[in-house]
């Protein structure tokens, strides 16, 4: 292969599939669409490669994609994980590209075409408790299996290499960071017009804490929520809490009490927000309390920075490096001192400079910067192939 030629890269599109994700894309929903976007500005081709998948008993082809494996990936992968062999059905996909990047934890063992595989965390395996328990002991020993057919990993923060390294068993050699960015929407400040009928559709005064993610055990909101107890009355009455982000799994009592929070006003719980929607709820938050106990990355803490608010996170290696010293830590799981960070923002004016500073700091975290390293990865991935 002519390294110096265009390469065609095939990105998974399940993660993009509205069937299966009801239209709302995650985290690694937008790093896949951000790398097809801003690939293409850098002259390469991208081809959306998916698999079906079952409803009920039948078979659904995937309406995202532009090559597709017959077989629903967890099928394949499985099968590959227990034999060693490559990916069945593989060849309707390897004749459309040049390289493979696996960017949603599927990593299909292929035969002559090149595979990269990023690996977001691994905290299916650093704390199956906190992961979706379906089939989770099979899940995480076929990840494990998976991890190691790819010709290259990459990770998304230098603090995850370490943990790819001790329980993907991936070698440190084998593995390139390439941190994630944020887009240029974020920066945009909505008009005052917007942001006032945005908080009058929810019911919100200014000033409130802002929670951004998922329902899921490792986003810890229900500390989030203890923590908000503990303040006085009087900061409560000020303060809103608002909690944006849909159900996810295994905390179906949270949701049960958000539910009967929101219909006694303690909070505001909105399961779904539009992105134009989010940009407004961010311009019009007091301070963005992310208090995660396990994050691969935290994408929603540079669109914080981004719109020049206050955050206040968890202590985490991956928190501290995304952060970069422009936010309050504090201990993961300490709900005392979450409440005290959250107290003492009360009291203080918002310093316009720390704002900007985290802003410029957000700016420079952005997706050509993405594109460009992972297309330097590809194109490492193709030289060796071809030696």
């Amino acid at each position: 292969m002519d390294i110096q030629a265009p390469l065609v890269v095939g990105l998974s599109s399940n993660v993009l599939e509205p069937r299966l994700s009801g239209g709302r894309i995650d985290g690694i929903g937008v790093y896949t669409l951000a790398l097809e976007r801003h690939l293409g500005h850098l002259g390469i081709r991208t081809r959306r490669v998916g698999a079906s998948f079952r409803r009920g008993t039948k078979l659904i082809f995937p309406e995202q994609a532009d090559l597709s494996f017959p077989l629903p990936l967890s099928v394949g992968v499985g099968w590959t994980a227990l034999s060693g062999r490559a990916m069945p059905f593989r060849k309707r996909v390897e004749q459309g590209i040049d390289i493979y990047h696996a960017t949603d934890y599927f990593v299909p063992r292929l035969k002559g075409t090149p595979v990269v595989a990023t690996l977001h965390d691994a905290l299916h395996l650093a704390h199956p408790e906190w992961a979706n328990p379906q089939f989770r002991r099979l899940k995480n020993w076929t990840l494990r299996r998976i991890a190691h057919s790819a010709d290259m990993v990459i990770a998304i923060t230098h603090a995850a290499v370490h943990e790819l390294v001790d329980h993907y068993r991936v070698p440190e050699a084998r593995i390139r960071v390439v941190t994630l960015g944020v887009d240029e929407d974020w920066f945009e400040v909505p008009s005052p017009a917007f942001v006032r009928t945005t908080l009058e559709r929810f019911g919100l005064r200014p000033g409130y804490f802002l929670f951004v993610g998922s329902l899921q055990p490792r986003k810890n909101v229900r500390g989030l929520l203890e923590a908000y107890d503990a303040l006085p009355a009087f900061v409560r009455a000020d303060r809103q809490l608002v909690i944006a982000g849909k159900y996810g799994w295994s905390v179906p009592q949270l949701e049960a009490d958000l539910r009967v929070r929101r219909a006694k006003k303690e909070c505001v719980w909105v399961d779904y927000v539009d992105r134009r929607s989010l940009r407004a709820l961010y311009a019009a938050a007091g301070a963005f309390v992310f208090p995660s106990l396990s994050e691969g990355f935290g994408l929603p803490v540079l669109e914080a920075m981004a719109a020049s608010v206050p955050v206040i996170a968890s202590d985490l290696p991956s928190l501290r490096e995304v952060a970069n010293g422009h936010a309050t830590l504090v201990p993961p799981g300490d709900h005392d001192a979450l409440a005290h960070a959250m107290r003492l923002i009360t009291t203080q004016s918002p310093d316009p400079a720390a704002l900007a500073a985290g802003r410029a700091h957000a700016r420079r975290m952005d997706w050509m910067t993405c594109a460009n390293l992972t297309l330097a990865v590809y194109r490492e991935v193709v030289s060796v192939g071809s030696d």
